[in-house]
């Protein structure tokens, strides 16, 4: 690397990127320099004599071709490592070529001059543009440093249009470049002056449209000044004779304001409430009736009239014996559920008190939830008001929008105790697990405030922008999905699970509630329609397969409609129509889940796995196969990023398990191994088929099937254990209906196991494990292979090596010969 060597002959010298603004030429600046790149160009600079070349890169990070030939004249270093460097800007050069050395930009140059002008020829464009910069820094602040004193003695055309360049305080980086590289001086100053020109009336059009919105602002506050004063006026005039400012006898527009001003007297408001609506009413005193203000205002005080308030701390007083005989009244079976919101009640009676946490009931679609709050409700002999916040995305719908806004309203909570008009109703809030944010806010965070029993007592809604007590509302919220809950907010939750009915139970729920109700709602009579039990349980299970009985319940309607057709035609009809096995065909078509369609791992490569869904229960057959091909592992059938975890895991605990049994994998290892689970359109994710994805790659290396109707579901670690799942009654349900007998569960997972009931479990049989060897001799149980000792385990990887070594000295041979053999034809 050279330095220069005169003023006329540049050779190779390393380049700075500047990416703020470009430097002219014959200027003295200052840069800071605090990145690495950078600071490692600049140190290479000053070890080389202080000479450099300035190229502005753009965003691309592409270099221009003309740039400035600068040289350090001083510099400070920083304790944080950074460069204050002052240079001096000797002239413009043009790039030749451009290359990079160790991360650092090289550059071959020459000089860029100006084209051959005459001083006295552009004397006219130099005076306009001192003028320019002269009054421009003054006004606009277009400039700096471009003061008189600075301008004055610049009698050089290039280096005034330099100057200038350089003294502009925000302009575009390209515009700059632009100048830089423009040859020609007179043709510099003219697109300086154009510049400034267009900045001129861009500036004039701002003060233009500044002028114009102040003088709107003071018409319109004289305008209001102006109707305060007539409007006293007319009321002395009123008051004195009786008449308007026309002469016409006085309108009854105050009607509205007493009957408001009554409402309040008769109502019974905090201290607080009471002194604003009578603040509101004062204000409404001075409003003309057709003002946009005054309605708003009558609506804000008609808002809190509405409201409902409580001045007495009141004990809960319902009673335990009823709310147990209207759950067992409203809903079949849920026993776990039915006495824990017992529990939670009979506490909060015990202790009277309406604070507590919030009661959750969580489980698949059509289990019940809502029907269960609705119950609550009754039992308690309270208020029902029911809302979703499924896909909301603004937090203004729970806290209301502040009175500023046109159009604005209270949130859903104020709403509910406005339109409920009770202190302490039944507040239920579904599809709490499918709430959004967006730039609006989080509702999520606002419905914290709500739900808090800690500060729920001075809830603040923006509407109406008081503190209102929600102490004593009993809030039930829903969810599919708990894991989609915020945490903060699950935390001040108390969750009951509703798990997916049993077969048997959801005949009972059609005996017993679906099908009177039913009848009813489509208009026929008891002996008109009989449900055979049989056909209820064949419906159930190979029509309706899912974990709750919205289906169930739409199925059942459906052949109501039919029938109810049926009766119409045949008005003399008088035998009642029977729903059986033999002829749901007729009303239902051919069932979409045969009893004879259940998912089999009946080949080598595949096994059937349990899944937990917000959906409820199902199941998984994981298939697996080896290509003769060498390639990366490929999964399909659109897994999330903890099941293509679990595949990782699954593949190594396999290559470990067969190395401690001395079971060869390079099969395998050689192949293009392909894991696949069907119903590819359906995404899938969890950890709990680590042991399901292990059996398949298994039964695929020892070419052998598993044990014939099992399933199984687990978490599986790298070192080959089973780790604890959940959802387990869905999973049990999910296995029972695709005619599985057995099930290999996780030991820790025993607990859950015990806490079922027999009608879930039914005749399964069920295989706690700690680990995945465990699992190898359930699934296949005339497995032979055992782990070996550690002493064999270093004699086959002794057996082994040797016997590689000997195929890479047979291969190393072949090589020999081949290449023998095409000297000997050459």
């Amino acid at each position: 690397m050279a330095d220069i060597k005169d003023d006329n002959e540049i050779n190779e010298l390393y380049v700075l990127a500047i990416t703020e603004r470009p430097l002219f030429p014959e200027t003295f600046t200052s840069l800071m320099i605090a990145r690495q790149d950078d600071l490692a160009a600049m140190n290479q600079i000053i070890q080389k004599g202080g000479s450099f070349i300035s190229l502005f890169r753009n965003q691309d990070g592409e270099f221009s071709l003309v740039g400035t030939l600068c040289r350090v004249t001083k510099y400070i270093r920083l304790p944080n490592g950074a460069l204050h460097v002052f240079i001096s800007t000797l002239k413009r050069v043009r790039v030749l070529s451009l290359e990079q050395k160790d991360s650092l930009f090289v550059a071959k140059s020459e000089d860029y001059p100006d084209e051959p002008y005459i001083p006295k020829l552009l004397a006219p464009y130099m005076k306009v543009l001192k003028e320019a910069m002269s009054s421009e820094s003054e006004t606009s602040k277009l400039f700096h440093f471009a003061s008189d004193i600075n301008i004055a003695n610049i009698e050089d055309p290039a280096l005034l249009s330099f100057y200038a360049a350089s003294s502009f305080q925000s302009v575009s980086k390209s515009f700059l470049q632009d100048v830089l590289e423009e040859s020609n001086a007179r043709r510099r100053m003219e697109m300086i002056l154009e510049y400034i020109s267009a900045q001129r009336n861009v500036l004039e059009q701002e003060a233009k449209i500044r002028n114009e919105v102040f003088e709107g602002y003071r018409n319109r506050n004289m305008e209001v000044v102006l109707r305060e004063q007539i409007k006293a006026l007319t009321d002395q005039l009123e008051a004195i004779s009786g008449t308007n400012i026309d002469g016409e006898k006085k309108p009854k527009r105050k009607n509205e304001r007493r009957s408001l001003s009554s409402k309040v007297k008769d109502k019974k408001l905090p201290p607080e409430y009471q002194e604003q609506v009578e603040k509101e009413l004062d204000k409404m005193a001075f409003m003309e009736p057709n003002n946009p203000d005054y309605t708003i205002t009558k609506v804000y005080i008609e808002t809190i009239l509405a409201l409902p308030f409580s001045f007495e701390d009141k004990a809960p007083s319902y009673s335990i014996t009823k709310v147990k005989e209207k759950l067992e009244s409203d809903h079949y079976g849920m026993k776990d559920v039915k006495e824990r919101i017992v529990e939670f009640l009979a506490s909060r009676l015990k202790a009277q008190t309406d604070k507590g946490a919030i009661i959750c009931l969580s489980g698949p679609p059509g289990v019940g939830k809502t029907s269960v709050g609705r119950s609550i409700a009754d039992a308690l002999g309270r208020k029902f008001y029911r809302f979703s916040v499924g896909g909301m995305r603004d937090e203004s719908e729970i806290k209301g929008h502040r009175r500023t806004y046109v159009g604005a309203m209270p949130g859903k909570i104020i709403q509910g105790m406005k339109k409920t008009g009770v202190p302490d109703p039944v507040f239920l809030i579904d599809e709490i697990d499918k709430m959004g944010d967006s730039h609006r806010g989080d509702p999520a965070s606002a419905l914290l405030e709500v739900l808090d029993p800690e500060q729920n007592n001075s809830f603040q809604d923006f509407y109406i922008d008081l503190p209102y007590d929600l102490s004593k509302v009993l809030f039930i919220v829903t969810a599919n999905d708990v894991s989609a809950i915020p945490r903060p907010l699950l935390d001040r939750m108390e969750v009951i699970e509703l798990g997916g009915y049993t077969p048997n139970e959801k005949v009972h729920i059609a005996k017993q509630y679906l099908v009177p109700k039913l009848l009813k709602k489509n208009g026929i009579k008891k002996g008109e329609l009989r449900f055979d039990s049989q056909a209820l349980s064949i419906i159930s299970q190979e029509y309706a397969r899912e974990a709750g009985v919205r289906n169930l319940e739409k199925l059942i309607d459906k052949i109501m409609r039919k029938a109810a057709l049926s009766l119409l035609e045949d008005s003399e009809q008088k035998k009642p129509i029977q729903i059986r096995k033999s002829n749901l065909v007729k009303y239902l078509k051919k069932p979409p889940f045969p009893s004879d369609d259940i998912v089999e791992a009946d080949k080598s490569g595949t096994a059937i796995g349990l899944a937990w869904t917000s959906m409820g229960g199902d199941v998984l057959l994981i298939e697996s196969d080896a290509l003769p091909i060498k390639g990366d592992m490929k999964i399909t059938g659109q897994l999330g990023d903890v099941m293509k975890e679990s595949v990782s895991i699954a593949w190594s605990t396999l290559l470990s398990e067969a190395h401690q049994r001395g079971i060869d994998t390079s099969s395998l290892e050689r192949s293009l191994v392909h894991i696949h689970i069907p119903e590819g359109a359906v995404p899938k994710d969890g950890p709990s088929a680590g042991i399901t994805l292990f059996t398949a790659l298994w039964s695929l290396l020892r070419k052998s099937v598993i044990k014939k109707h099992l399933a199984m579901t687990g978490e599986l670690t790298l070192t080959g254990k089973v780790m604890p799942i959940g959802g387990l009654k869905e999973k049990i349900l999910a296995a029972r209906r695709n005619g599985i007998k057995e099930i290999i569960i996780p030991f820790r997972n025993k607990r859950d196991l015990d806490e079922l009931d027999d009608e879930v479990k039914g005749d399964v049989i069920f295989y706690p494990v700690k680990e995945i060897s465990e699992v190898i001799s359930i699934a296949f149980p005339n497995e032979e292979s055992k782990r070996l000792s550690k002493r064999e385990i270093e004699k086959a990887d002794e057996e082994k090596r040797r016997r590689l070594e000997e195929e890479l000295e047979r291969s190393e041979m072949a090589k020999a010969k081949a290449y023998e053999r095409i000297l000997k034809w050459q």
